[in-house]
Formats: structure tokens, C-alpha cells, sequence
């Protein structure tokens, strides 16, 4: 476990998926750490689990 205590969050608006990584202190969707648009919520999911992974590799 790294300690950057991040969270990931998938949501939708409109026809758009988003992924969202952030901080527990900014867990706002308008500075994310990392965002992406998806056709679907698996690869909005997918998106955010790739993020995740490499970030905890780098630390």
C-alpha cells in the first residue's frame, strides 16, 4: 500500500463515461489527478484500475 491515498470514482453525464482518480483532499471531479471519457462504464472502470496500477508501481 503507497501512501497517497488515492480514489477512484467512475461516473456519467449524458452519453459519457468518466474516470476520476483523486485525493482524499481534493475530492473534487473539477482538478483531477488523472481523468478520462469512455462509450462505457467497463472502460471508464478498466481506465481507472490501469491508472491506479501504475501509480502505485511508480511509488
Amino acid at each position: 500500500m503507497n501512501d497517497n491515498h488515492l480514489h477512484a470514482r467512475v461516473f456519467r453525464t449524458s452519453d459519457e463515461w468518466y474516470a476520476d482518480v483523486d485525493d482524499e483532499l481534493d475530492p473534487q471531479p473539477d482538478n483531477p489527478l488523472w481523468w478520462g471519457w469512455y462509450t462505457s462504464q467497463q472502460a471508464a472502470l478498466q481506465a481507472a484500475c490501469n491508472h491506479l496500477a501504475t501509480l502505485e508501481q511508480a511509488s
